[in-house]
């Protein structure tokens, strides 16, 4: 195994690991609604620390260990930057910024919406509205996940 081959392994290996995570997310929050705020409380502090233990760094990594590929003699893009590395290099940042800023935001509003609520209260309309600014969000990131693996697998004009 060489040094192009690593970079491979590592960049699609830290891909399941940082996003795939996230697509138990949804089915986390929906659970978890179901039995009420403490469970949901629960949940959504799971889901803030996933982000910081595994989705964020894993994010960080996949960008730097693809960096390295583009420079990587055997890929060729540092003399010839395709057109479908440019959409999948901006989708992945947009993705980035949006999990950043607006889903963190939300599940934060989500948590905050919770405190100072019974455990076995339903859930309070503050969450509810929330609640479906995060699945549209996380619909969104979801589905960025899959376009821009789409787009490095598929490569297009390649």
């Amino acid at each position: 195994m060489d040094g192009y081959e690593i970079q491979i392994f590592l960049h699609i290996t830290i891909s399941i690991i940082a996003f795939g995570v996230t697509f138990a997310l949804p089915f986390l929050q929906a659970w978890s609604e179901k039995r009420g705020v403490g469970a949901t409380r629960m949940a959504l502090e799971f889901s803030q620390h996933l982000e910081k233990i595994v989705i964020v760094p894993g994010s960080v990594l996949v960008a730097l260990v693809g960096i390295g590929l583009i420079f990587d003699d055997r890929t060729g893009y540092k003399d010839d930057f395709p057109g479908w590395l440019i959409a999948a290099i901006a989708w992945f940042l947009a993705a980035m910024v949006v999990g950043a800023v607006v889903q963190r935001k939300n599940v934060e509003a989500a948590v905050d919406s919770l405190v100072g609520v019974a455990e076995t209260a339903t859930l309070p309309a503050a969450y509810l509205a929330v609640a479906n600014r995060m699945k549209l969000t996380g619909a969104f990131l979801g589905l960025s996940v899959i376009g821009v693996t789409l787009l490095m697998v598929w490569k297009p004009g390649q």
